[in-house]
């Protein structure tokens, strides 16, 4: 193979340039030499870190190269130097030399998701002063929506804006973010794993963790700091939206029950509450016509309102794009860079719309009361911090974290716990420095199991864990090219969307280990494929051809498809995803396929309503313990004028 012939590199800058080769090696002897080193004939144990950095960035390097290769205008360099980069790295793997990124540069570092299996890139700016003996505060910057984004050609700042990070004594991070997912769902994990792996590699103050955006990666901002409280020391969102409903135009009160929630639950402004004890500096254009600035105008009013400190900027005159320029960014960044992350508020506020967003500080909520409504938590320790005062509504049970919560125990039991929930007084017992609470006893039931963190649903949350797609082929032959073209499109809108190809098999090639391991994603009938046929007694849906039994229904048309997310019977802590009938998401937006999905929906093909999604006949949510209720599913579908079908 030519790779065999390079006989050396040099690392020059943030470039790895070959240094002698007798022959140019092609993208194919790169896929070849990857594939090589993943084989069971490399020994990756033997120099696991640098296998760890420089396998995925030679990954990441066969994928610009196909790009580049495939024509077009990227600003990312030509197909040749990305080959020969790749190989260089899997050389200094095998020497056991960690690629190191150079200081005072925007650097491009890789890593392979843990949900798809795909490459994914994340960029790093070190300070020139950097050094791995003290901790540094990072900068998380969240990019803009652009269209044509691809790893060859991704958003990331230039160097005036990478400086004023220098400058203000902070190491920058630049998440890819799967291109334009406004770092929701897969966008979400992206940032958070990116995360990881940068503390995984410098030296990182995890107390000092800020996180930063524009337009979308301001909204992305928004969301992620007021989901996940006690994440970040603080944030500073710039033009991005804070209510959807407000920034679509779309009527809340026109719109199906479950479809209303999921957008609610992608507002800022529904989170409010989850601002406390967080800090946030907003800025914002005064004549914005891109996203309004009354999108961070009523946000500021509404964390006021509540009393919680915030800062806000007004650019006078200015559009959308004040984030062309410099000046927000020095704002932000010099502000942001001085807080600390309060590990032991007295006080916690929080609204969570679904367990996969569970903990705010120290406090996490294990289990709702009721499907489809939010929890909310107001939990204060007394001044003397021998009692906690919990308010609560929609919370079933929830546990306290005492290594960060400032309660102390009574005397003279040590263990004992004064708590009063919504005014009634309890004594509760620690166990390994955790403190549960449970307000409403658990439903008692072997299956399915109760919906939890990682398992509560609804489609979107599918993809946010290891997961694989499956193709029937059980059917006739027939029947199996239109699964192969279902399963076609399906892979190539989620490579639009998320930017890389997920795994895929047929029902007979899966294995017991990936069933086990991973999500299955379902294509087909209980006919048509015999993974679904194992489980098909088991689900609360049957599922025929365009035939769905419901509890007391019965649903059935050509014109009909089903989407169903369930428990695994098979693997209870894992998902199924089942599509079946008609092809879901025609119309959509490849970056909005799951958004509008809730645990189940028959849908017609043939009508669409708001956001372009496929009409509701009949779905909703599962319960709290996963089974079908009659107030959480919904007949029928609002159908605005300008979508109802001619004649």
């Amino acid at each position: 193979m030519r790779y065999a012939l390079i006989v050396a590199s040099l690392l020059i800058g943030s470039t790895l340039v070959p240094a002698l080769a007798q022959e140019q090696p092609t993208a194919d002897d790169l896929a070849a030499a990857i594939a090589l080193a993943e084989g069971p004939g490399t020994d990756r144990s033997t120099n696991a870190e640098a296998w760890a950095t420089d396998l995925p960035l030679a990954k990441l390097k066969l994928k610009k190269a196909r790009l580049l290769e495939g024509g077009g205008f990227y600003m990312g360099g030509d197909a040749s130097s990305e080959i020969a980069a790749g190989m260089s790295l899997l050389e200094m793997a095998r020497r056991g030399e960690k690629y190191s990124p150079p200081k005072g540069t925007l650097s491009e570092l890789a890593y392979v998701a843990r949900n798809d299996g795909t490459v994914q890139p994340y960029y790093v700016h070190l300070p020139e002063a950097y050094t791995p003996d003290r901790e540094w505060p990072l900068i998380v910057f969240l990019h803009g929506y652009v269209p044509s984004i691809t790893v060859a050609d991704p958003w990331v700042l230039g160097d005036d804006v990478c400086d004023i990070a220098e400058q203000n004594g902070c190491i920058l991070l630049i998440p890819y973010g799967r291109r334009n997912t406004d770092f929701q769902g897969v966008g979400e994990v992206d940032i958070y794993e990116a995360i990881e792996h940068t503390r995984a590699q410098f030296s990182i103050d995890a107390d000092r963790i800020c996180l930063s955006g524009v337009s979308m990666g301001g909204m992305g901002a928004w969301n992620m700091a007021l989901r996940r409280p006690g994440f970040f020391a603080a944030t500073t969102p710039i033009s991005g939206q804070t209510d959807m409903f407000r920034w679509w135009r779309w009527d809340p009160e026109a719109m199906t029950p479950f479809k209303r929630f999921l957008v609610a639950w992608d507002n800022a402004e529904e989170m409010a509450q989850s601002a406390r004890g967080q800090h946030f500096f907003v800025q914002h254009g005064e004549f914005d016509s891109l996203i309004p600035v009354i999108e961070s105008r009523s946000m500021v009013e509404k964390l006021q309102g509540l009393g919680m400190p915030v800062k806000y900027y007004e650019f006078p005159g200015a559009s959308h794009y004040i984030y062309w320029d410099t000046p927000c960014y020095e704002n932000a960044w010099s502000w942001s860079k001085d807080f600390t992350l309060d590990r032991r508020p007295s006080r916690v506020t929080f609204r969570c719309f679904s367990l996969r967003y569970n903990r705010a500080h120290w406090l996490t909520i294990d289990r709702m009361k009721t499907w489809g409504t939010p929890a909310t938590v107001d939990a204060t320790v007394a001044d003397d911090g021998g009692r906690l005062d919990i308010t609560c509504d929609n919370v079933a049970a929830l546990t306290i974290d005492l290594a960060t919560c400032p309660l102390q125990a009574g005397e003279p039991v040590h263990d004992q716990f004064r708590i009063t929930i919504n005014g009634e007084q309890h004594s509760v017992t620690a166990a390994d420095g955790l403190l549960p609470i449970e307000i409403e006893a658990a439903p008692t039931q072997d299956w399915p199991p109760l919906k939890r963190n990682g398992l509560c649903g609804p489609a979107e949350d599918v993809f946010n864990t290891p997961f694989i797609v499956v193709q029937g082929t059980a059917g006739s032959d027939a029947q199996d090219l239109a699964l192969a073209e279902k399963v076609g499109t399906w892979v190539d809108e989620w490579d639009r969307f998320a930017d890389g190809q997920p795994r895929v098999c047929t029902d007979e090639e899966l294995t017991a280990e990936q069933a086990r391991a991973m999500n299955l994603v379902l294509f087909g009938t209980p006919e048509t494929n015999s993974v679904l046929a194992r489980i098909a007694d088991r689900l609360p849906i049957t599922i025929g051809d365009h035939r769905y039994e419901v509890p007391g229904k019965v649903l059935e048309g050509p014109q009909l498809g089903l989407v169903l997310c369930y428990p695994n019977p098979e693997q209870p802590d894992r998902y199924v995803l089942i599509y079946s009938g008609e092809f879901y998401g025609r119309r959509l937006s490849v970056n909005h396929k799951h958004d509008m999905l809730p645990d189940f929906i028959v849908f017609d093909s043939t009508r669409y309503t708001v956001g372009d999604t496929e009409a509701n006949v009949f779905g909703g949510w599962f319960d709290v313990d996963w089974q079908p209720k009659p107030e959480l599913a919904w007949d029928g579908d609002v159908i605005p004028a300008r979508f109802m079908p001619e004649g």
